[in-house]
């Protein structure tokens, strides 16, 4: 695959990022304000609509944890596609895996943990307000950010040990409960190319892995990266094909956080329990569907060129460029700027006026941090990785820059 074919490729992708990011920080907005688009409990509703859009589709646009699979199953594809692209002799080969192996945890560690150091520093501030709106809101989020301790080797160890290691660990900022995923994800995938790679009966390793891992985030990758190996096979090329895909990845994808049972994802649930009585799993309906959808909407994306189209836009791929930034801050930000903007305009309005006010005057601003964000942080650990691998390259060999072909890494991967 050329540059130039690359390039383009990355740019919807980055397109669908975007959008996923974006699903993200609604649904926590949702999570806040309507909880019951969330839970499904009437005694929570601020419309008559909450419950009803709650089970509909319509959930796809803030379904967080939908949006956080389709990261994972992007993440596998992204970091693996070059393999399965390009016909890389083995020295070559091995190299881009070393050179990935060392970039990635500096690449994912210090936007995250300047993330933690801003929830210091709104603490120490005073500027958290989500306690203030509670009793309006009725949320179930009753986070007291003033009870965390900030001690400085606590603090530290939360913003580059705790979010990679500790799965349940993640007081200061919860968004980073992914990067443990995104970490050990990602060395997965490098771990499954270095061993299985280059056999031809891999596919035995893809369904043995897929059952081992299909209760956890991790088949996400998994499946990410089968997606990649696939279609350099050339499977499946039949457009309305595709089109079918697309339309069961929604329904999958959209699987909502209430009930499943006497709506129209009923299916979902019984189709599940049926798998969980066969191989004696306890597998998560919504987990699973969520995932499977993910997989099924990028496999439509990759075939369907007015998908890439409409994904490839500019303005969805600048959301792609900022993605990263867009996760880590949005949720400090929501608890600071944006509480604080909804405990004054209340008194004012009716609530979902209120609501949408504080919700198009938050954007901007988020946005603009988020960009600055992604200029001097995100983009400054993907320059410090590949300081970092340039000196322990220079230990190795006193050859050339090392693995410069391969530089052409997707540097927006969550």
């Amino acid at each position: 695959m050329n540059k130039q074919t690359t390039e383009k490729k990355l740019f919807y992708l980055d397109g669908i990022r975007g959008l996923a990011a974006c699903a993200v920080v609604i649904s926590h907005y949702i999570q806040v304000f309507y909880p019951a688009a969330l839970n499904g409990r009437p005694q929570q509703a601020h419309s008559n609509w909450d419950i009803w859009y709650g089970h509909s589709p319509i959930n796809l646009f803030y379904n967080g944890q939908f949006a956080v699979c389709l990261f994972f199953v992007l993440s596998g594809y992204v970091l693996s596609v070059k393999m399965f692209d390009e016909e890389l002799d083995s020295e070559t080969f091995q190299k881009w895996l070393h050179s990935s192996a060392i970039r990635r945890y500096i690449r994912l560690a210090v936007p995250a943990a300047v993330s933690v150091l801003l929830v210091y520093l709104a603490i120490i501030t005073n500027a958290f307000h989500l306690q203030d709106i509670w009793g309006t809101t009725w949320t179930d989020m009753k986070k007291n950010y003033y009870a965390l301790d900030t001690n400085a080797y606590v603090l530290i160890k939360a913003a580059i040990f705790d979010p990679f290691f500790r799965f349940n660990a993640h007081p200061y900022n919860p968004v980073l409960w992914t990067m443990g995923y995104e970490l050990l994800g990602s060395y997965l995938i490098f771990g499954f190319l270095a061993l299985f790679g280059r056999m031809k009966k891999r596919w035995i390793v893809y369904a043995v892995l897929s059952i081992a891992f299909i209760q956890t985030y991790f088949v996400a990758f998994l499946w990410g990266m089968l997606l990649a190996d696939l279609l350099k096979h050339k499977w499946v090329h039949n457009k309305a094909t595709a089109v079918l895909v697309l339309v069961i990845g929604i329904y999958l994808g959209s699987a909502p956080y209430t009930a499943l049972m006497g709506t129209i994802y009923e299916p979902i649930e019984v189709w599940t329990k049926n798998i969980n009585g066969w191989i004696q799993f306890n597998i998560d309906p919504r987990l699973l569907a969520r995932t499977l959808g993910s997989a099924l909407i990028l496999y439509a994306l990759l075939r369907l060129k007015v998908l890439q189209h409409v994904f490839g836009w500019k303005p969805f791929a600048y959301l792609g460029k900022i993605s990263f930034s867009l996760y880590l801050i949005h949720f400090t930000f929501l608890n600071t700027f944006s509480a604080f903007l909804f405990s004054k305009v209340i008194h004012h309005f009716s609530y979902n006026l209120a609501y949408a006010v504080t919700f198009i005057v938050s954007v901007v601003p988020l946005f603009i941090l988020s960009h600055y964000y992604m200029k001097y942080i995100d983009q400054g650990a993907l320059k410090l990785a590949r300081k970092v691998e340039r000196m322990l390259g220079e230990k190795k060999s006193s050859t050339t820059p090392i693995y410069a072909p391969l530089r052409g890494e997707h540097s927006r991967e969550l």
